[in-house]
């Protein structure tokens, strides 16, 4: 015994160092040692068990890098935008940009204003103006008019009739009936078009007509030359398009009202050319004055209506009222208890016996008549046959809710027959 106060010798250390484990190593309860990190199957195991881990998250990266390099390597977007010289689509008007400049036309396709001014500096060019969403405002078409020796306004604005055509008024859609548009005019070009298609925006106004048809409140056509005669307004937009270009006189038409220069300038607006004011606008301001005296009326009236029907009469009286409710509802509860449990066979026997009591009390037939009886009663009234009336009103078993919404239609149109005759 170890006598109190003194403490234990430690145990005798074994003086063979080849037992002890090496520095840093861990020993198993076992006493073995565990595998090095440079064993090569473990290494191999430990990847493999990881990339089995994360074989989703891999798969995903290496499709999301795919989409990416494609959208790398994939040219520019196509254009797809209406009317535009390179839109090769039927809405476009590729086909007329090409024959012009097969015929030495020098084609400039434009997407900005700015860029459209700095094309315009060269003389003897005709400008072609399309702003299908009316971006522009007056203030910034009406410099065009001294930079452009001819301008062609294709399905323009309110905005752009008043710049570049003062005097020429719009007068609503071409009506879609009836044969072609003839020229019915003087001018050099619609004259060696002839006729054209009908379609596109008509107007009024202006030195000359072409292609003028009757309405209400007189003349109108696709194509009117401006007072100053510097300007042609051709609502008549889809003559330029790859789909319309060679029916009728639409060829003709568009060659020589944009041929009329050696040079054309195709200008097509976007949001880009919004004029930006210089101070933000206040949102107020863009309302009618009489928004404001309003709302607040009615935020008073309303005040008032919550203090009114908000008030207190007395203390609530318990009173034993009757339940009643109401057909409608129990027929609707029952039918989505029928439909929770997908309980078809109950529903189409429901909606059988409710069928054949209708179609009994109409028939004047008496109250113990049977299936059968109503059967022989609706086909004497119908005219339908027998089997087929055996088949929708004593056979038909629906198995699934498809069926049963079919089988419920057939029986309600036969409903119909009968109470309607």
């Amino acid at each position: 015994m170890t006598p109190v106060g003194t403490t234990a010798a430690p145990a005798a250390v074994p003086e063979n160092r080849a037992e002890r484990p090496a520095d840093g190593a861990e020993v198993h309860a076992a006493g073995t040692r565990p595998e090095t990190v440079g064993d090569g199957a473990s290494v191999w195991s430990t990847l493999r068990n990881r990339l089995r881990r994360w074989s989703f998250w891999l798969v995903l990266l290496v499709l999301l890098c795919g989409v990416v390099a494609l959208e790398l390597l994939r040219g520019p977007a196509a254009d797809r935008a209406d009317l535009s010289p390179g839109n090769a689509a039927p809405n476009g008007a590729k086909a007329v940009a090409e024959v012009l400049r097969q015929q030495g036309v020098q084609v400039v396709a434009t997407g900005s204003l700015q860029e459209t001014r700095d094309q315009l500096q060269a003389a003897g060019a005709t400008l072609l103006v399309h702003d299908p969403d009316s971006y522009l405002a007056a203030e910034q078409l009406e410099p065009l008019k001294q930079q452009a020796d001819h301008i062609v306004l294709l399905e323009p604005g309110f905005e752009a009739l008043r710049a570049l055509a003062p005097g020429v008024r719009a007068a609503g859609v071409v009506p879609a009936e009836g044969g072609n548009l003839p020229a019915g005019c003087t001018l050099p070009g619609p004259t060696r078009a002839g006729e054209i298609t009908r379609g596109g925006l008509s107007f009024r106004g202006g030195s000359e007509m072409c292609f003028a048809f009757e309405t209400p409140a007189g003349d109108a056509g696709p194509y009117v030359l401006s007072e100053d005669g510097a300007t042609v307004v051709l609502g008549a937009g889809h003559a330029l398009s790859n789909e319309a270009i060679a029916q009728a006189g639409n060829a003709a038409l568009a060659l020589n009202t944009l041929g009329a220069t050696d040079r054309l300038v195709w200008y097509r607006a976007g949001p880009q050319d919004m004029p930006v004011a210089e101070t933000p606008v206040n949102p107020m301001s863009l309302l009618p004055g009489w928004v404001l005296p309003v709302s607040l009326w009615l935020m008073a009236v309303g005040v008032a209506a919550m203090f009114w029907r908000g008030r207190r009469l007395g203390p609530l009286v318990a009173e034993p009222l009757p339940v009643l409710v109401r057909s409608a509802e129990t027929i609707e509860g029952r039918a989505r208890l029928y439909q929770s449990a997908k309980a078809v066979g109950h529903a189409a026997d429901n909606l059988r016996a409710a069928t054949l009591t209708r179609l009994a009390a109409h028939l004047r037939l008496p109250a113990g008549a049977s299936s059968a009886d109503v059967v022989h009663a609706v086909a004497r009234n119908s005219g339908r046959a027998r089997a087929e009336l055996e088949r929708i009103l004593r056979q038909e078993a629906p198995g699934t809710e498809s069926r049963l919404v079919a089988w419920a239609q057939e029986l309600q149109q036969l409903e119909k027959e009968i109470m309607h005759r």
